[in-house]
């Protein structure tokens, strides 16, 4: 995924938790939001660890 794909599924959860006037299912948003940035951020880091690898 694309920074620009990556940017626009978490603006789509910022979208939902907006939405909703249940705090608690604002709050599983917000808490699933964090979970795919942390979860993106790591991949990340992997794939260049992955890509640094396969030039040496």
């Amino acid at each position: 995924m694309n920074a620009d794909a990556a940017k626009k599924v978490f603006s789509e959860f910022d979208d939902l938790a907006s939405k909703s006037e249940d705090a608690n299912v604002q709050f599983l948003i917000r808490a699933m939001k964090l979970h795919a940035e942390l979860t993106n951020a790591r991949l990340v880091s992997l794939e260049q660890a992955l890509l640094a690898l396969l030039k040496k």
